[in-house]
């Protein structure tokens, strides 16, 4: 599984040594408390999403904001942790979202469609954070590191194991643990596909969009629901 999110989480160019003196001193000077450090992370997502990782600079991002590129700094120690943190909050917001969604599935008032609606649903929400988490291409990121943890990764992990946690109740607990993993991912492919295509080719020609989705979803998850 390292590898399916191996995209958020590249080695960096530079040294990490000159880019933050410890994982306890970037914790502590990344993570100030108050709505600037909010304002930040969002005018970097629009920036991202708009002209990409690579050519956006903490100078324009901090223009954006109406602050200095040094006074960035005190709350994010380099580009590269803000790109990190971007990335990991988009995790964060989906599992949330799937979370809910589990939870009815397992009261028995929703189903595993229903989940894969949530995602799809999610990533045409949230375009920016979609492209950041999920179809950036190798960007240069330094992981936020403390204790030998990789945060951009751990969130990710966390959202595909709520989806495979779904498949496992659809299908039933007998099914064996490498043809789950291989079901679940299977089926985060799929869905990753379509949010994708949508997201990076708005001018192809389409069928109507919650048509083509519920189409797509059903046609994906009727093996799962159907022989379960």
């Amino acid at each position: 599984m390292y590898n399916l999110f191996g995209w958020c989480r590249q080695a960096p160019k530079v040294r990490i040594g000159k880019l933050m003196k410890s994982g306890k001193e970037f914790a502590r000077k990344s993570r100030p408390i108050g709505p600037r450090r909010e304002e930040i992370l969002a005018a970097a997502l629009k920036l991202f999403g708009e002209h990409g990782m690579q050519a956006v600079t903490t100078r324009q991002i901090a223009a954006a904001v109406g602050i200095s590129q040094p006074s960035l700094y005190a709350f994010f120690p380099n580009k590269q942790a803000l790109e990190a943190e971007v990335c990991t909050r988009a995790f964060e917001e989906l599992t949330s979202q799937i979370t809910a969604g589990l939870a009815a599935l397992k009261r028995g008032g929703s189903d595993i469609c229903k989940l894969g609606r949530i995602y799809v649903d999610f990533g045409l929400a949230h375009p920016d954070a979609y492209r950041l988490a999920f179809m950036v291409e190798k960007p240069d990121l330094v992981p936020a590191v403390s204790g030998g943890d990789d945060p951009v990764l751990s969130a990710g992990l966390k959202a595909f194991y709520l989806l495979r946690e779904a498949v496992r109740l659809t299908v039933g607990k007998d099914l064996p643990p490498q043809e789950l993993e291989l079901l679940a991912q299977s089926l985060w492919a799929a869905l990753h596909g379509l949010v994708s295509l949508l997201l990076a080719r708005p001018n192809f020609p389409w069928r109507k969009r919650n048509r083509l989705i519920e189409f797509h979803i059903n046609r994906v998850f009727a093996p799962v629901v159907c022989n379960p």
